[in-house]
């Protein structure tokens, strides 16, 4: 198989307090670093009021399934440090604001989870969370636990890697090594594009997400979108750094690589799955666009339509033969038209690729719908492989930095013009059964499962092209 790797091997050395890239003589460019964290049993009870009302007591386990209004909320939990003290973690929350432990304001360093020593006896912690109206339920990614410390790789931990978009967020991500895992086994890794005004810890506070991780053994990786960016190149580019340093610190299959996520995720999921076809095993979209709407608050950062056509999904839908594409959308979404999904899911199924739409009734843009389905993408991303041969490639190019996939590899014309190649291989050969845009196709040895020493004539049907195998590897 032939394709553009972002997991090329894994360069693994292993110490008690983190996991770096490392070659003889070069300085590390990634790390995956241990973290403090509690390992004891969930607290299954607490308490919750709007800010300023009653308390009333809940089943934790309620908590992220009971719709409530937006505003400010309170968290109450009570805990025991035992005969000799211990810790308690506070776990990530969308919206957690301020925390505090025995009446005392504890300050975090970032959204992650805090881990704060106890003494012996009860304890009570608190923590203050801003409900929105596109959460509308009190979601965190665990229970608050009681118990020893220990410092793990297991769990939610930083990843830091080298990044010439630092200055904007770049350069850290969050990955989530199921407990237990075995880091030098090859695993699936499931890739998380977060939503406008997300960050890196957004998809960290969905419990139903990290639960269904941690059963079926995958690897989760929380990149950057540097900001509210559409996903445009910098921060496509963003995503793939942090996927390629997290197979510089983990064992990671590169045929099991997935993309998804959700509104401004969403989209960017299928942007960047669609630009780089031969390195997603699956892409998955929750209420995404699929075709800017340039009157809309996009024209800040996609001011014409050359910048959203390198964007938009629906414009690369050709280079989807090979990956399958999952949408789901709610027909009430007043933010992003169900419309969007619509004609993404038509597009793909008018040239016989495989996707699937749900349309939720009933439901909007709306958190609740991920967590609806999200155990859902974390089952997909553990069976889907990337194929180990593709007999054809259709590849259409809307930037120069696109320039083919599966081993196919075109030059482009022009710099503002698309670039599209559609090749096949055949009882007598590999065909070029049509392009546009391109000056020239070189195809890597072992290209659509040929033999890699004695590659079969290429044939052009049509305008005549450049078209030559690579040389071969040495």
């Amino acid at each position: 198989m032939v394709f553009k790797a972002l997991c090329t091997g894994c360069r693994i050395a292993l110490g008690p307090l983190a996991i770096v890239s490392m070659a003889p003589g070069e300085a590390s460019a990634a790390t995956l670093a241990a973290h403090a964290a509690v390992h004891a049993e969930d607290v299954s009870q607490a308490e919750v009021r709007p800010e300023g009302q009653p308390w009333r007591h809940v089943a934790w386990s309620d908590l992220s399934g009971t719709r409530v209004d937006p505003g400010r909320y309170e968290l109450r939990v009570h805990a025991s440090g035992g005969a000799s003290g211990g810790a308690l973690e506070v776990p990530v929350c969308a919206g957690r604001g301020r925390v505090a432990l025995d009446g005392h304001a504890v300050r975090a360093l970032d959204a992650g989870p805090i881990v704060l020593p106890i003494g012996p006896g009860d304890h009570e912690v608190r923590f203050g969370v801003t409900v929105s109206g596109y959460e509308r339920r009190l979601a965190c990614g665990s229970p608050v636990r009681s118990g020893p410390t220990m410092h793990t790789l297991d769990g939610l931990g930083v990843l830091t890697f080298d990044s010439p978009h630092a200055p904007r967020g770049g350069g850290r991500a969050v990955v989530f090594v199921p407990p237990g895992h075995d880091v030098h086994r090859a695993a699936p890794l499931l890739v998380g594009a977060h939503p406008w005004n997300g960050s890196i810890w957004t998809y960290a506070a969905y419990e139903e997400l990290l639960s269904e991780a941690r059963l079926r053994d995958v690897v989760l990786l929380m990149p950057s979108g540097l900001g509210n960016s559409l996903y445009t190149a910098d921060a496509e580019d963003e995503v793939l750094r942090a996927v390629a340093a997290t197979c510089d610190v983990l064992a990671i299959d590169p045929a099991a690589v997935s993309i998804w996520g959700a509104s401004m995720g969403g989209a960017g999921a299928t942007t960047i799955g669609l630009h780089n076809p031969d390195r997603f095993a699956s892409v998955t979209s929750f209420f995404g666009d699929s075709k800017y709407d340039l009157s809309t608050y996009v024209h800040a950062i996609l001011p014409d339509e050359a910048a959203a056509h390198r964007v938009n999904a629906l414009d690369v839908v050709d280079n989807a033969r090979h990956v399958p594409v999952w949408l789901v959308h709610g027909e009430d979404d007043a933010v992003s038209s169900i419309r969007q999904s619509d004609i993404l899911a038509d597009a793909l199924s008018a040239r016989g690729f495989r996707v699937r739409l749900d349309r939720v009734a009933g439901m909007g843009h709306a958190g609740a719908l991920v967590a609806r389905f999200v155990a859902r993408v974390v089952d997909e991303a553990a069976e889907a492989r990337v194929p180990a041969i593709v007999g054809r490639v259709t590849y259409r190019s809307v930037r120069p930095a696109d320039v083919g996939a599966y081993g196919v590899h075109l030059a482009r014309a022009s710099a503002h013009e698309d670039a599209v190649v559609d090749v096949e291989r055949m009882p007598d050969g590999v065909h070029v059964r049509a392009h546009h845009g391109v000056v020239a196709i070189a195809f890597a040895r072992g290209a659509l499962g040929t033999p890699v020493d004695q590659p079969p004539p290429i044939i052009v049907d049509g305008a005549p092209v450049a078209a030559a195998w690579e040389p071969p590897v040495r």
